[in-house]
């Protein structure tokens, strides 16, 4: 059963159980249990072992994917670090510092403000070894 937190919540957490948040973390988090995040994330995220998480939000930090399963929906203003054990999947429209995911898997610039906007049923796309993008199935 998940722990539910709202509004604005001070971190850096360890997430290690379930615990979905609805609002703003602040100081980001390590997740080794399940994460579901739904606002914004100011601080970086670090997704490790059997670790998982559903992020629907703006990251104003890196985000890290050294084993688990990240879902993701939104946009990142850092880096993103991807290991070979990890499965990741990102929704189309997805930004990554400035750049778009586009339903081919290729990454194209935005212009002009960018804000949050993809829809829940948007299509996943799974990031491969090589750096590439598929359709997730």
């Amino acid at each position: 059963m998940f722990k539910k937190l709202t509004g604005h919540v001070q971190g850096p957490l360890a997430v290690n159980g379930a615990l979905e948040i609805e609002g703003t973390l602040h100081g980001g988090a390590t997740v080794t249990g399940q994460l579901t995040l739904t606002g914004t994330c100011n601080g970086p995220i670090e997704v490790r072992l059997d670790g998982q998480a559903d992020v629907s939000a703006v990251v104003n930090g890196d985000v890290h994917v050294r084993g688990g399963k990240l879902r993701f929906r939104g946009i990142i203003d850092g880096l993103l670090g991807i290991k070979p054990e990890a499965d990741v999947l990102f929704a189309v429209g997805t930004i990554l510092n400035g750049r778009r995911l586009e339903e081919d898997g290729s990454w194209t610039p935005v212009r002009g403000p960018v804000r949050f906007n993809i829809p829940e049923d948007a299509p996943m796309m799974r990031a491969q070894p090589d750096g590439s993008w598929v359709p997730a199935t």
